[in-house]
Order: structure tokens, then sequence, then C-alpha cells
């Protein structure tokens, strides 16, 4: 590793690479084309920054390119790169579709040394002659798996349609394996595979399974926005049903963003940007929109819809728990569901049944220090109030024995008023009515 760099790593107290970045770190050094496989959350991207960016050459023009599946996988690891890249002098740009084209191409002309991208954008550049690649020295591909299928695969084709230099280095970098036989045609080359997929790294994930009825899953969300300090990223199956999870949890006043693909990078980035700072409770998002992301801290994983294969659930699981930390990931479902889910994975998932009761015992603290955080807001005070409601109804369904006393005591109490009669309640508003018809028009003293 570079000495700038380990000197900025002794500086903040990081010690030990992780498994992968310790394994790809010479080969990528010396130019090996690579296929490099890593539980999601183990430092993929610092893994092929470290090696990489002490060989490019300062002002010499377009050397690295990155290519990631989104957006904001894009734009997060263009502000991880940077954050290295500003300590060698080196200038990154980020190249994704729904961003300022014009600015994008206006910065071009300075000719950064290392490029960013979604495939979209930069084989449009390249079709438009905006973009030459002919000093390039290497191809990253992020969450490569994903970039070779389907219309992506035909984008990346086209890319290096444009480069074909057997050269320049081409590395493949994700959790689940591409297809060998497509990578080795598509590049004409073979890859150094280098799986660190099986190594032990310290985790402390925590899977369980909330049994929920398909009507109740909303409800399930309004319940644990009520949680002091958690946030979640929930994923759907289609954006359909986010949109309809979306507009309950507005109706409820829960705090929430969605990252949905299709809509403007600028919405995108608020809805992430609201959820970093924690103004959000939740991220509704599908697998590919969140594909990669790395919140920092994330205290769980919501399944609102299960994945479809394991694959989706890894990827998933990945949000949270990440370098080792703590996190939670949670499946909504029926009995059918958790039937399926364990054919899926093979992690331990545990069954929590009686989850109000889970989410009652930390409601109490939450809804005083919300009441006082959000004095005077009417929005938030209706979150605070719909959450005592929510408790109030939980302990009432699942603690019978310590409140048999006091549900006596109330019936008793109500039993002691008088009983009116609806014949003497008619009559009674009658009289009232006739009374103020009497006294219509006459001043009041």
């Amino acid at each position: 590793m570079d000495s700038r760099f380990e000197e900025r790593l002794t500086s903040v107290g990081f010690t030990t690479l992780t498994p992968i970045q310790e394994a790809v770190a010479k080969p990528l050094a010396e130019g090996q084309s690579i296929d490099a496989l890593a539980p999601t959350g183990t430092g993929k991207t610092l893994a092929f920054t470290w090696p990489l960016l002490p060989e490019i050459v300062p002002n010499d023009g377009e050397q690295l390119l990155i290519l990631a599946p989104s957006q904001e996988l894009a734009m997060q690891t263009t502000r991880v790169v940077r954050d290295w890249a500003n300590i060698l002098s080196l200038k990154v740009l980020s190249l994704t579709g729904g961003a300022n084209v014009k600015h994008q191409l206006d910065r071009l002309k300075k000719h950064p040394e290392i490029l960013v991208g979604t495939p979209g954008r930069v084989s449009e550049l390249i079709g438009n002659g905006k973009l030459k690649l002919k000093r390039l020295r290497t191809v990253i591909l992020d969450e490569a798996d994903e970039l070779l299928r389907d219309d992506t695969a035909n984008q990346i084709d086209q890319i290096w349609d444009t480069i074909a230099d057997e050269d320049v280095q081409v590395a493949l970098f994700g959790a689940t394996e591409v297809d060998k036989t497509k990578a080795s045609g598509l590049f004409e080359r073979d890859f150094l595979r280098i799986d660190q997929r099986h190594v032990e790294i310290p985790t402390a994930i925590k899977h369980e399974f909330w049994p929920t009825a398909r009507d109740q899953r909303q409800k399930r969300l309004r319940q644990l926005a009520t949680q002091k300090h958690f946030q979640a990223m929930v994923f759907f199956n289609t954006t359909k049903q986010l949109k309809i999870t979306a507009s309950f949890l507005a109706h409820e006043h829960v705090a929430m963003a969605t990252l949905v693909r299709g809509d403007s990078s600028t919405t995108r980035a608020k809805s992430l940007d609201n959820f970093r700072k924690g103004t959000a409770k939740f991220l509704l998002t599908t697998d590919v929109a969140a594909r990669g992301l790395d919140i920092p801290d994330l205290p769980a994983v919501i399944n609102f819809d299960l994945p479809r294969d394991g694959e989706t659930y890894t990827h998933r699981a990945g949000r949270t728990g990440r370098m080792g930390k703590a996190g939670l990931v949670i499946s909504f479902g029926n009995d059918h569901d958790q039937r399926d889910l364990k054919k899926l994975v093979a992690v331990d998932i545990k069954t929590v049944t009686g989850v109000k009761t889970i989410v009652s015992h930390k409601t109490k603290a939450l809804t005083s220090s919300a009441d006082k955080a959000h004095k005077g807001s009417k929005t938030k005070n209706t979150v605070s109030d719909k959450a005592r409601k929510v408790v109030n109804d939980t302990k009432n369904n699942d603690e019978p024995t310590q409140n048999t006393q006091s549900k006596k005591t109330v019936k008793k109490a109500v039993n002691t008023q008088p009983t009116v009669s609806r014949q003497d309640r008619l009559a009674k508003e009658k009289h009232a009515k006739r009374k103020h018809r009497k006294n219509k028009g006459k001043p009041k003293h």
C-alpha cells in the first residue's frame, strides 16, 4: 500500500485489512485481470481503490474507468474514490444518467484521470464521440454479475468494442459469481479467480422471520416507526407495491423516503440524503435501485416482499451489518413464505412471535422523546398519538395477566354511571333544540 495511504489509515486508527482487500492488492497492482468475489459489506470499493490509484499518472488523461449498475452506487463509489484520489492530486469525474450532461462534458475537457459511471451514460458519450479512452489502463466492473446481464451487458460490450486492448486490465468485483464463459468471451481473456466468500469474518447479523398476513405488513412498518433510533431499508419486489406502501406511510405521517428507478437523479439523491441523515425512518426501495448501496451503521433491513432467490436475499442482507458491525434482517410473510425462505437461504432464521410485545417495550420512551423533540408540530404529534394508540392496543392484547386488575377497575367505574335510555336522550335533545329556536335572535346578556 502507498505510504501516503498508510499514514492516513494510521491517523484514523485503521489497523486491519479485510480478507478481500488483502487478497487483491498484489494482483491489481501488478496489472492482472481478476474476478474477485467477497460478501457484501467487506470493503470491496477500497479493495480496488488502494492498489490502483498509486499506479495512475497525474495529468495524463483518463486511465481508470469504474462502471456501476446504478446512479446511486456510481455516486457512492465516486465519493469514496475521490476521498483517496485527493491525497494523490488525482481528478475524479462521475458520468451517470439523469445528471447534467453539459456539466459532465465541461469536466471531461479537463481530462480527469478517473471516471466512475453507469454503462448507459458512458456508452452514450462514447457513441457521440465525446469520450475517448485511448489512455485507459484499467476497467473495473463493480457488481459485475448485475452489469453482465441483459441490456446492460450489451452496453458493456459496446464500451469494450471501443477499447478492445489486451493490455488494458479488467477487474470484476461482486458478491455473486458471473458467467465465466460470458466474461471471458466478452473481454477475450482469462480471469484470475479470487474467492473470499467463505472466509470467516466476524459478523453480528441476526435473521428473523415475523409471521405477518399480507394486509398487516404496512401496519407492522407503522409500529416499527415508533422505535427509537430505528431505521431500515425496506425491500419490495415491485414498484407498484412500494408506492402503495409509501402512500399508506405518508397518510400515517411516518417519515420515509423512496428510491425508485425512473425517478430523477435529484429526487433519488435527496431521498438517500434524508435517509443517511436520519430524517427518514425507512428507505423504500427495490433490488435494482439499492444494489451495492452503503448506508453506514444501518440498523436493519426489512423484506416486505420475500426475495425471489437466495442471491437476492444475500445482497439485501448485505446492506446492514457491514464490516462486521451489528445488523438485523427482518422478513415478513405467512407460513408458506417461511417454508420457501428456509429453502432459499442457509442461515439460521429465528421465528419471532408476539412481535407487538417486542415493539411495545421500547415505545413508551420513544413516544415521550418524540413529543419533546417535535413539540408544536402537528404532523409529528399525530405520529406520536398513533404510536401511543398502537402501544395501548398492543398492551391490551399481549399482556392480559398484568392488565386484568386495571380492566376490572375500568369496567366497574363505567357501570357506576347512571344509565340513560335512548328515549330520554332524544327527548333531551328535542328540548334543547326548542330552547335554541325560542332564544334565537334575542340579545345575549
